[in-house]
């Protein structure tokens, strides 16, 4: 006959008392929900299948892609500049004018003759107006013409050449933008794939540990039934294997929101079902050099290109802002053609000209317009080098943290290797204790939380380091447009 100490006999009294006030406060625990649960005839998509789809529909690139055709069309736009402006003009119209009250008079032919110094006579006729009275006249006149005008710059301070080459900086700008906003898109998809599959792998931990306690606790029933077990201590696995069912349904929760993070990075958050590919969680935990990718990525990275690109543009803006403190010479020529029926046109009824020659102007003072442009151009261009100064450390600081997170990351899954297995022969121990009596139930609960949690934080530590690569790819310039690094 086993002999307990009284002291011990009232602890596991009130700690079994305890144990069942808890099962009862929570009922809900008592059924297990469903956990997530993917359709296994669902298809299959890589890595690369969701980059593709991300990028094939992504609002983002498409607004990337209008900014860079508007920069294209500057360009255009400011080739234009050297033709010149051809113009043609048509006018027509039809007037009807009425004076009333207008006097009227007759006309007869009145004879008379003119006699020279030789007594020579000569027979003439005049007019005589003979005055009838007022009526009202009505005048109907149409007027025609057509014309061409021809205008070219010659030169108007060098803005034309500097305004092509501000809109070329600003295409390339706007084309390495494109590319560096595909690249985000590309490390959003990344993201969230490696994020499902983390919760899909913690999901697995937890169902798992489910499955393990829930044979403890079958192992503990029977310990009891045989009577080398107490009542709390069925009690206390019981507890903790509805804990485990919990973390099943969080884990199957936060499972489902990584699924909507994903297809909304795929631009299709109504998406129907489909599997990951768990092969890319393969990884040997590498690291390179620091200096060398601080190299790599001044050289390669698209959004410091496109800085870049952006200072050479505004600093033509300097010149173009300067234009006018020059001279401006023009060339025009002119053709006109005009019919005029009207019965008031003086010359002839159908006539044409033709002009041509050259314009000089030179605005002396233009209220200081000019000189504050100029001014501001310089500002914006100091601004843009400044902004270039700012976006190559911050890319420096970004790699650094990159680097330190990898570093941390690998760190704690090595580590995690080790808690493992310490872990699982803590739980190995701690059954083998509580078989011959010399443990308790809460040193088994305990090696599978630790267990647990050991498994848990080197899925973390193994999402961690490939997000952190994935980002480090993208930091350094090596995304290409498939997703995979270069």
């Amino acid at each position: 006959m086993s002999f307990i100490n009284p002291v011990v006999a009232f602890r596991l009294k009130v700690g079994a008392l305890l144990v069942a006030l808890a099962i009862l406060s929570f009922p809900a625990l008592a059924q297990e929900p469903e956990p997530v649960r993917v359709d296994a005839d669902a298809p299959v998509l890589s890595l690369d299948d969701c980059i593709r789809i991300a990028l094939g529909g992504s609002p983002t690139l498409m607004i990337s892609a209008e900014r860079q055709h508007i920069a294209h069309q500057d360009v255009k736009g400011a080739y234009g500049a050297f033709l010149p402006d051809l113009s043609l003009s048509r006018d027509w119209y039809k007037s009807e004018r009425t004076d009333f009250d207008v006097q009227q008079y007759e006309y007869v032919d009145v004879p008379f003759q003119t006699t020279d110094s030789n007594g020579d006579t000569t027979d003439w006729l005049t007019q005589q107006a003979n005055p009838l009275g007022t009526a009202d006249e009505t005048v109907n006149s149409k007027t025609g013409s057509w014309g061409g005008r021809a205008n070219l710059n010659v030169f108007a301070g060098f803005s034309k050449f500097s305004t092509l080459s501000s809109a070329k900086n600003n295409r390339a700008a706007a084309e390495a933008s494109l590319g560096y906003t595909r690249e985000l898109v590309i490390e959003e998809v990344i993201t969230a794939y490696f994020n499902l599959l983390r919760y899909a792998q913690l999901l697995q931990v937890a169902e798992e540990t489910r499955d393990q306690t829930a044979k403890e606790l079958e192992r503990t029933e029977t310990y009891f039934r045989l009577g080398s077990a107490a009542k709390s201590d069925v009690l206390q696995q019981r507890v903790q294997l509805e804990n485990t069912k919990l973390d099943v349904v969080i884990a199957g929760n936060t499972l489902k929101k990584a699924f909507a993070d994903l297809a909304f990075a795929m631009n299709r958050p109504l998406v129907s079902a489909f599997r990951v590919d768990r092969s890319v969680l393969e990884t040997d935990y590498g690291l390179e050099d620091l200096p060398a990718m601080y190299e790599e990525a001044l050289a390669k990275r698209l959004d410091l290109q496109s800085t870049e690109l952006s200072l050479e543009a505004r600093r033509k803006d300097v010149t173009t802002a300067a234009s006018n403190l020059y001279p401006r010479i023009d060339l025009f020529a002119n053709y006109n053609r005009s019919d005029n029926e009207s019965p008031y046109k003086f010359g002839a009824q159908l006539s044409e000209s033709t002009a041509f020659g050259y314009s000089v102007s030179w605005a002396i003072f233009d209220r200081m317009q000019s000189w504050t442009s100029r001014s501001k151009a310089k500002a914006n261009a100091r601004i843009a080098e400044y902004e270039m100064q700012q976006a190559e450390m911050n890319v420096q600081l970004e790699i650094r943290q990159l680097h330190n997170s990898m570093v941390e990351a690998r760190e704690r899954a090595h580590v995690s290797r080790e808690t493992i297995a310490q872990s699982q022969e803590e739980l190995r121990l701690a059954q083998e204790r509580f078989r011959v009596g010399a443990g308790t139930t809460l040193d088994i609960i305990v090696a599978q939380v630790n267990l647990a949690n050991s498994r848990a934080q080197e899925v973390q530590a193994q999402c961690d380091f490939l997000i952190a690569q994935a980002m480090m790819n993208r930091a350094v310039g090596r995304l290409n447009p498939v997703g995979l690094s270069h």
